[in-house]
Formats: C-alpha cells, structure tokens, sequence
C-alpha cells in the first residue's frame, strides 16, 4: 500500500518505510510540478516489483495548491526530511523559472553523507555539476538521469534492505519511525531496542547526530543516536542521553598459566595505533578481537579468525573457552563483546615472544590494520590495557568455570 501524504498533513502512525520527495518546487502558475509524475513512477515500480512494504510518500506540496503558508511549510519539510528513510532527490533545476532549487541545495548539502538520499536529474539541468561531484564522492553512488531509474534504484534498496532482517521488524510505529530505515534495520539498534522492548520501555523519538557509513560494502557500521526513551520501571521519559553504537565484537584472551604463582602467568596483546588513545606511546595496547562487516559470522570463527590475522597465531578455535559476552562501556556504546580464553603451551608462547621480540606487523592492511604482538606477565598487564580488557583477562586466569 502506498500512502501519499502532502504538506501540513500528518504521517501515518505505523508504516514499513517512507520517501520525501526532494527538488525544486514550482511557484510560478504556469510551471508544473515534476512530482506528479515521480509519484506515478513509483507507484508502477511498486505494482512491477510486487512490493508489499507499507509505504509513505512525504509530498512538501499543498494537497489544495492554493494553500501556502511559509512558516507551518518549512516546520512541515523540517519534520518530515529528519522522518523521511529515503529522500528521493530529483533537481531539474532551470534557472529562467522558479525551479532553480536553491534550498535543495541546502537540504541536498545536510543530507547526502546520511546514507538515505537518492539523487538523479535530467540531462539538460542547469548548474548540476557540483552536485554530481559530491554525490558521486559521498556515497560512491551515480547520479540517474531519469526519474525511471532513480525510482528502481530507490525501491531496490528499500526492498532489500527491509528483507535482511527478521519480518517482526518490519513495521515501525510512533518513535520508531524517527530512526532512519538504514539504522533501524542493523543487527546492532535491533539488540539494542529488542532489549529495551523486553523491559517495557520504548522510543518516543530519536534523532541521528551522526553516522560512519562504509558505502563498499553499504553497511552502516557505527553511529550516535539522540534518542527519548520511554522507562516503564520509572514512568517518566528519559531524554538528555544519546547512544553510541557499533557492530559486537568477538576477543581472545590467549595466556600461559604459570605453574605455581597465577601472577607470572602470560598474556599475548596486540598493539595498534588507534587514534582515540590516551596512552603515553598513542597505541591501544588491547587484546586480539574484532567485528565482522556481515554481523553474520559465527563469533567463535571470528575470534579464531583475528587471533590468527593480528598475530599469526593459529589456534583451534576447540580449545578456546567461552567466558560470555558483556557491554565494554555500558554508559557509552551498545556494543557486546564475546570473549573466549585459550590456555597456550610453553611453546606456543615462545612463539608468540619471538614475534614481539621481531617487531613483525600483522593486521589486514586494506582497513589500515597494523598490529604488533606484545607478552606481559599478569602482574604488569594493568600498565598496557584498559579496564575492561584487564577485566576479561582476570576473568580468563581466575575462572575455570565458563
């Protein structure tokens, strides 16, 4: 179904995805509107493609024309542009009429790194070029030249990314729909919102203050989200915190016990130059671990995976030990991480000390990955890793239980 709703008027309560229509709106009378005919492009992909999604149109037109009030207008497109999963962006801008689109470029400008507008124009459009450009660099993505083909691209993208997830959440309702339909459906806001849903609580709104797109493989892989939250236990709406989200990580503990004092025991770390350290070298000295870009594999073959790339350890993921998965920084990011032990011989761990010792580097170098091996004892480790790495690893030597 497709609903078309024009300005002043209000959004359905509960739909699967929504489309604004973005361009140059016509105020002069003998101009007409390219949106007529953008809502019958649609509206014949959505029958060709057999599509079932419940669908919204944001129309910034009066439904009556002769109804025009700037003020309500521009609160109206406001709105409706944050609302919006897909912003539809169609520029057949003539700067001899009224379609000379100058506040589309401003919207165009917010708007194009957020991962949901779609932009096309014709041909013969006036002063595209810059646009093109931008477009082109910020999502690697380029411009259509027909509302055709921007309107299969848009449907293509909605269809396949409204599928990757399980139906259940297929329908968003009051203030859901302000979490765009690129971050709604990631694995990371579904663990995230599915346990507030269990206890009880529930969005009254959100707002995106900023996303990191890796447009290669189109996955939204980290972003901050201001959100109100609706808190069943207290009935009062929380509403001065935002979140920090990216994909779950699986880390490996791999140690060397000591026979006889636990403190002497061994730790293999990696080093890595990640830009957020406040270190006095400016590397993160952590434990081998890692996401990966699918969210679809098996955490124990990813852990196995980045133990062996960021140190060229090979281990048998059989002997590694589950030690459970927990938030890193529950007041901060959403994220989890799995973490398994592996207890290594006496050789494996001379192994590993004369790689610290070579200053070889590992890592995958197509995402920048330089990652050196490091040995500490436990009673030393507290000197190189954060707190919830020394947690994991106390977790690991103490514990035998997991």
């Amino acid at each position: 179904m497709i609903t078309e709703i024009y300005a002043y008027e209000e959004a359905p309560s509960t739909y699967s995805a929504s489309i604004f229509l973005v361009g140059p709106t016509p105020r002069e009378g003998d101009i007409t509107s390219w949106r007529p005919e953008a809502l019958t492009a649609i509206a014949n992909a959505y029958k060709e493609t057999g599509s079932e999604l419940d669908l919204v149109i944001f129309i910034p037109e009066p439904r009556d024309q002769m109804t025009y009030h700037y003020r309500e207008q521009v609160e109206w497109e406001k709105q409706h542009l944050d609302l919006a999963d897909i912003l539809f962006t169609w520029v057949p801008r003539d700067m001899k009429t009224s379609l000379k689109g100058l506040t589309t470029n401003i919207e165009f400008g917010k708007y194009v790194e957020s991962g949901k507008l779609f932009y096309g124009r014709p041909d013969n459009a006036d002063n595209i070029d810059y646009l093109d450009w931008l477009y082109t660099k910020a999502t690697t993505r380029q411009p259509t030249n027909t509302l055709t083909a921007l309107t299969k691209e848009v449907l293509t993208y909605l269809n396949t990314t409204l599928t990757r997830g399980p139906s259940s959440i297929r329908m968003r309702t009051a203030g859901e729909r302000y979490v765009p339909l690129n971050i709604w459906s990631t694995l990371q806001f579904q663990a995230w919102y599915q346990t507030q849903r269990q206890a009880g609580n529930h969005l009254v709104d959100a707002q995106v203050l900023w996303s990191f797109i890796i447009h290669r493989v189109n996955l939204v892989f980290s972003y901050a989200l201001h959100v109100r939250v609706w808190i069943a236990a207290e009935h009062r709406i929380k509403s001065n915190e935002f979140i920090l989200t990216r994909p779950d990580i699986s880390v490996v503990v791999p140690y060397w016990k000591h026979p006889t004092n636990l403190f002497d025991s061994e730790i293999v770390l990696v080093k890595e130059f990640r830009a957020p350290a406040r270190t006095a070298d400016g590397f993160v000295h952590e434990l081998p671990g890692g996401s990966s870009f699918s969210g679809q594999e098996n955490s124990l073959v990813l852990a196995s995976n980045e133990l062996r790339e960021e140190t060229s350890l090979k281990i048998n993921s059989e002997r590694f030990r589950d030690l459970g998965a927990k938030q890193l920084v529950a007041t901060w990011s959403t994220h989890y991480a799995q973490a398994y032990a592996v207890e290594l011989t006496a050789a494996e761990m001379a192994y590993a000390k004369d790689l610290a010792r070579s200053g070889k580097t590992f890592g995958v170098a197509a995402d920048t990955e330089h990652t050196y091996v490091e040995v500490c004892t436990l009673k030393d480790v507290g000197k190189y890793v954060d707190w919830s790495m020394e947690g994991m690893i106390y977790r690991a030597i103490f514990d035998t239980s997991s």
